[in-house]
């Protein structure tokens, strides 16, 4: 069985840490090794992790000062020993069959990267949603006969033993593999959402090679980083099973609504924007030209609501400069109009707004 590396990036994160190695430590594949890169946290989460690792000596503690969730991010992949790598924020957790599906898959249809549909939830629901994803797991344990003090064999121990999976296993899991230019239509128009985090992605640790997280991103260095991954060419695999789930909490809010205040918040979306348009592939170009107008409009709101007048008018500035792409004056004429409306008329955008939101919604009833 090839190893995986868990990479855990954590800062302060003692309400959520436990859960988030026990989903790990739990998973039905076992041939892990679980990189908590503790980023100079002042909290009890680095004690949390260390009485982990007394009983579970998989898991291993980095410690660093603070340096950023990038930092953190490479620290582990430059650690990491494992065949494949698989990336966990330290307040989300994972379905316990999750790796061991990802691996399966990875090694039968050759996949560099392996990903899977996420379930965002409050802190409840998550516990809830751990407690039934566990049960189902120790039922199918219990329908194939296997021993309850051991895992069961799943997708990653028949791969690695060259054997298929059966339709019945199959049906459990929905995959969908394609090549690398599917991939990337992946990437730029169907999977973007899945696509703008690194939760919840298995990758080839030789396919990474040199690429890091870019540390210098406010916003995106996730995106970016996939980016680069995928531009070198890789097939993927896609669970539509729900099995990454993301914690909806207030910390998670906090601390990205003072972000969006420069240009750094919105590189990612240009570098992707400008690289596809330099490469000809304008209509991926101009996908991320929308995205990028969207970004803009949305933060301009969130800055005007808080007060943040210096911040605003930087953000208008960026907006005019963007107005002078190429591609913006691509975009739809109403919704080029309504863009120059937000900076130049704020107030007129806001009614306009509120109309467009209740025609778009009478036309999808």
């Amino acid at each position: 069985m090839n190893k995986i590396s868990v990479i855990i990036p954590m800062y302060n994160a003692e309400p959520f840490i436990r859960q988030c190695i026990r989903s790990v430590t739990d998973q039905t594949y076992r041939n892990l090794e679980i990189l908590v890169i503790d980023d100079g946290s002042v909290d009890k989460g680095p004690a949390i992790c260390r009485e982990l690792a007394e009983a579970d000596g998989r898991i291993m503690l980095l410690r660093q000062e603070n340096q950023g969730v990038s930092a953190a991010r490479n620290t582990g992949i430059d650690r990491a020993c494992g065949e494949y790598v698989f990336f966990l924020d330290s307040d989300d957790a994972i379905h316990p069959r999750l790796l061991d599906e990802m691996v399966g898959r990875a090694e039968g249809d050759g996949a560099e990267l392996t990903f899977c549909g996420y379930a965002r939830l409050e802190g409840g629901a998550l516990d809830e949603a751990l407690a039934r994803a566990w049960e189902e797991a120790q039922k199918a344990r219990e329908q194939g006969g296997g021993d309850s003090d051991a895992a069961p064999q799943g997708a990653g121990d028949r791969a690695a033993a060259g054997k298929p999976l059966t339709r019945a296993e199959g049906d459990q899991t929905r995959w969908q593999t394609v090549d690398e230019e599917k991939t990337e239509s992946w990437f730029h128009v169907k999977h973007t959402d899945i696509f703008s985090g690194i939760g919840g992605k298995l990758i080839l640790r030789s396919a990474i090679g040199d690429i890091r997280f870019d540390r210098s991103l406010a916003n995106g260095e996730d995106t970016w980083f996939l980016y680069q991954l995928i531009d070198r060419q890789v097939k993927s695999a896609f669970c539509e099973n729900a099995w990454y789930y993301y914690r909806a909490h207030a910390e998670s809010v906090t601390n990205s609504a003072g972000t969006a205040k420069g240009r750094r918040y919105f590189e990612c979306s240009m570098r992707i924007r400008d690289g596809e348009y330099r490469k000809g592939r304008t209509d991926y170009a101009m996908r991320w030209e929308i995205v990028l107008a969207e970004q803009l409009k949305r933060s301009y709101e969130s800055l005007r609501q808080w007060g943040e007048r210096e911040a605003a008018a930087d953000l208008r500035r960026m907006a005019a400069s963007q107005m002078g792409h190429p591609l913006f004056r691509e975009i739809c004429l109403s919704d080029r109009m309504l863009f120059r409306c937000c900076f130049c008329c704020y107030p007129v955008y806001v009614i306009l707004n509120k109309l467009v939101r209740i025609l778009a919604k009478g036309r999808s009833r």
